[in-house]
């Protein structure tokens, strides 16, 4: 798909899912033109049907068409990219700048990074990988139940799952990133805090994985990243 075809899909659906209602071709294109998208209303027309075709929106009447789960599915998967697109070019424009990035954007970058690494870990992966990466899990249990420190089993699991997704460049935007070890020290210890269970989330992820379900294993590798956001908002006073 061209960047002009995604950015018109990305936001026809942000539209539909903001305003929770059916819209035409018509009225779809005047909010597009507010967000400066470039297109006609022949153009919203095929992509419409297009979209409805892959199952992301659905025929409401003649009210027009109104956005599916899975369209709100596909949305969140392209906000999360361009959370990732909007942060490496801030590091390219801005490359002094890395080291003062708020640690809530480094989190969600890191979340839309870790689904697409699982994502592809579960593709491509060995059956000797998955079983590495089973057994870190297992030794987080044992840690857990002598009351031992497993901030590095928990960084070792993450770490492999990037090796294994067998695209380098991934491991490398990580770090990038800056999700040093002291701030596994920091991760870890807001799921104790707020008596999150890491190990359980991991042991989900690995599940998918083994499985061989990408979609599944990066459904719950951003449900578990999601915690790490949601304990890091409650440490800053941001959360509920």
């Amino acid at each position: 798909m061209s960047i002009a075809n995604k950015t018109l899909e990305y936001w026809i659906l942000h539209i539909l899912n903001l305003e929770d209602c059916a819209r035409g071709a018509g009225s779809l294109l005047v909010k597009l033109k507010e967000q400066s998208v470039n297109t006609s209303e022949a153009g919203v027309g095929r992509a419409l049907r297009a979209m409805r075709h892959s199952g992301l929106l659905e025929k409401a009447g003649k009210q027009g068409h109104r956005i599916t789960d899975a369209g709100r599915s596909r949305l969140a998967k392209a906000e999360e990219e361009r959370e990732l697109r909007g942060f490496l070019a801030d590091i390219i424009n801005h490359p002094g700048k890395l080291g003062r990035t708020n640690l809530l954007h480094r989190l969600v970058v890191r979340k839309a990074l870790e689904r697409e690494a699982v994502y592809r870990a579960t593709l491509n992966a060995t059956d000797k990988e998955l079983e590495e990466i089973e057994g870190v899990v297992a030794a987080q249990y044992e840690g857990m139940k002598k009351n031992e420190d497993y901030t590095e089993l928990s960084a070792s699991f993450h770490r492999s799952i990037l090796r294994a997704s067998g695209i380098p460049l991934l491991e490398t935007v990580y770090d990038l990133i800056g999700i040093t070890s002291n701030w596994q020290d920091f991760f870890v210890g807001t799921f104790k805090l707020y008596d999150t269970p890491v190990n359980v989330s991991h042991e989900k992820i690995v599940r998918a994985m083994k499985a061989r379900d990408p979609e599944a294993a990066a459904a719950a590798m951003g449900s578990h990243l999601e915690d790490v956001i949601t304990n890091a908002k409650k440490l800053a006073g941001e959360g509920n």
